[in-house]
């Protein structure tokens, strides 16, 4: 049987209906169903507008958790499966202010971070969400968050109270105890007696780890070839353990990285007591010559290999000898060679407070030596920096472990503040730090900030973090400071405002709420905002955090059409 061809003429079933065409005739239109219908002009501004309206979305920052963050957004019960860390929070304020870089959030992405205006954060000590019918209630009476579409709450490990109503004592200020003034003949330096241990400076296993040391058990990318142990066996060391400063000098071979070319080495006195032009095993492709101050006419009738020098080492150091040098890990790497005693300059020396940061042997010696090294373009002299790296620690040993360590002392200054004010467990000691190290970071970028405060609140933050950037002021009312913050954010030059407010009834919540309206409200547009309330989790150890990012002004654009 053949198939049935249907065909226009094919009759109509009895429930088709026929079709009915309009045929457009100049001064008649389709019909409309009641719409209505646009004149061109109304259509050209429709058009316009929708352009403009998506081109601003398309430049406006947002906020995106990925599955770590989803695990920190709190449940119907007020709790999350895993709270954020301070680091975490912290990774991405720093991200919304440096850009890409240096910080980046592993819980969330800030798309179109550049778009950013500025960074607001807003802290408010006192809110106590525990149960499931206090999150009900901080839900409800909190509307601005559902009304501006903030995200989910997100649970973050911060203490309940982050401050309290004392003062402490701030007549030596951080800047003072790390930069002192030096004495004029860096020899004194050894004839004062050492207060610090020179054991306590030595780096751990972990530091070296961290720092890229050259050790046997480490899976490194370069090959470990030719390396070499400095002893066959080593005594344990003590603060009677002769130091050494190394330094060396490299330039680039054809096997594409560094090798030795220079080793100088001081003792305690000052004295050279190792100094070695070295001959590279490979071809030379690049002198380097503006730092390491080698040439191809310094090298011309040099013998001696990286064994020999190695043999020489060898046989100069005992079996508890410290090195020192800055940095020590690159020479160690170019001697090829596997010391356990270090202790580095960079690692002891501290200017920024930022724990992973290092300052160049060049500032520390300028700064606490009152010395000045690697001038001109002749490239650095490994006898001087040697020399540099040995004053620098002996006088370290006749000042203090936290001498000249900015991250040692706001640990210490906070740790003394916590403990002694507050009956905290030492958990919440590190929260807190944590969180402050924030406005350190803040203020090592080119970004300027303000932080307001109740002035019950200004002992933890006074003379720790505040710079010439980053300034700090307190206030006596929450009131003022609210109007203070609002005031900084309208000044867009501040790119991070903060304010740390008290609120002394939990349940007065309406009132955080009016707070909130008015931080908002004060915020410019692409501006990231953060809200961090204290108290959450079934001991109120945590913290409730919102986020937003302050939409641009649609509505007027829609006035313009």
């Amino acid at each position: 049987m053949g198939k049935r061809k249907l065909t226009d003429k094919s009759p109509l079933s009895s429930n088709a209906q026929p079709v009915v065409k309009y045929k457009r005739t100049s001064d008649q239109s389709p019909p409309t169903n009641g719409a209505k219908t646009l004149t061109e002009e109304e259509y050209s501004k429709l058009k316009l507008y929708l352009k403009e309206k998506k081109k601003i979305l398309k430049t406006f920052p947002r906020i995106l958790l990925n599955a770590r963050g989803q695990l920190s957004q709190l449940n119907d019960h007020g709790f999350s499966e895993s709270p954020l860390l301070p680091s975490d929070l912290n990774e991405l304020i720093l991200y919304s202010v440096y850009g890409p870089g240096k910080y980046v959030p592993k819980w969330s992405s800030l798309e179109m971070q550049c778009n950013l205006n500025q960074t607001c954060v807003l802290i408010i000590d006192g809110c106590e969400v525990k149960t499931k019918e206090d999150f009900l209630n901080f839900n409800s009476s909190l509307p601005i968050f559902s009304k501006y579409k903030f995200l989910p709450p997100i649970e973050v490990e911060l203490p309940p109270s982050w401050c309290a109503d004392y003062d402490i004592d701030t007549t030596t200020s951080m800047n003072n105890d790390v930069v002192s003034e030096s004495t004029p003949t860096q020899k004194k330096n050894m004839e004062n007696k050492e207060i610090c241990s020179r054991t306590r400076l030595l780096m751990s296993l972990n530091q070296m780890m961290v720092h890229n040391y050259p050790l046997p058990t480490n899976k490194r990318q370069f090959t470990m070839d030719g390396f070499r142990f400095t002893k066959n066996h080593y005594l344990p060391v003590t603060d009677n353990s002769p130091m050494y400063a190394i330094d060396c000098e490299m330039c680039y071979t054809s096997i594409g990285r560094n090798e030795l070319t220079r080793v100088s080495i001081v003792n305690e006195q000052l004295e050279v007591i190792y100094e070695s032009l070295v001959k590279p095993t490979n071809k030379i492709t690049n002198y380097l010559t503006v730092y390491s101050g080698i040439t191809a006419s310094k090298l011309k009738d040099v013998k001696t290999t990286l064994t020999d020098v190695q043999e020489d080492i060898i046989q100069i150091l005992s079996p508890d000898s410290i090195l020192i040098g800055q940095s020590l890990n690159c020479d160690l790497e170019a001697l090829k060679l596997f010391h356990p005693y270090i202790i580095d300059t960079s690692v002891i020396f501290n200017l920024n407070g930022n724990k992973g940061s290092k300052s160049k042997l060049k500032l520390l010696a300028k700064n606490f030596l009152d010395m000045n090294i690697q001038c001109g373009n002749l490239g650095h002299d490994s006898i001087e920096d040697s020399r540099a790296t040995m004053l620098l620690v002996q006088l370290k040993l006749c000042k203090s472990l936290t001498y000249g360590d900015a991250y040692l002392i706001g640990q210490r200054r906070l740790a003394e503040f916590v403990n002694k004010k507050v009956k905290i467990n030492v958990k919440h000691i590190e929260t807190f730090k944590k969180f402050l190290a924030l406005l350190q970071s803040v203020s090592e970028s080119s970004a300027k900030g303000k932080v307001h405060l109740k002035k019950n609140l200004m002992a933890a933050y006074d003379n720790i973090w505040s710079t010439s950037k980053l300034n700090i002021e307190e206030h006596s009312t929450n009131k003022m400071v609210l109007e203070s913050v609002c005031k900084s954010m309208e000044d867009t030059t501040n790119r991070f405002c903060m304010a740390h407010m008290q609120l002394k009834n939990k349940n007065n919540l309406d009132l955080v709420n009016r707070w909130c309206e008015k931080y908002w409200a004060a915020m410019s547009s692409f501006a990231l905002c953060a809200v961090l309330f204290t108290g959450c989790g079934a001991e109120g150890k945590n913290s409730v955090c919102l986020l937003n990012v302050k939409q641009p002004p649609l509505n007027q654009l829609q006035d313009k059409f």
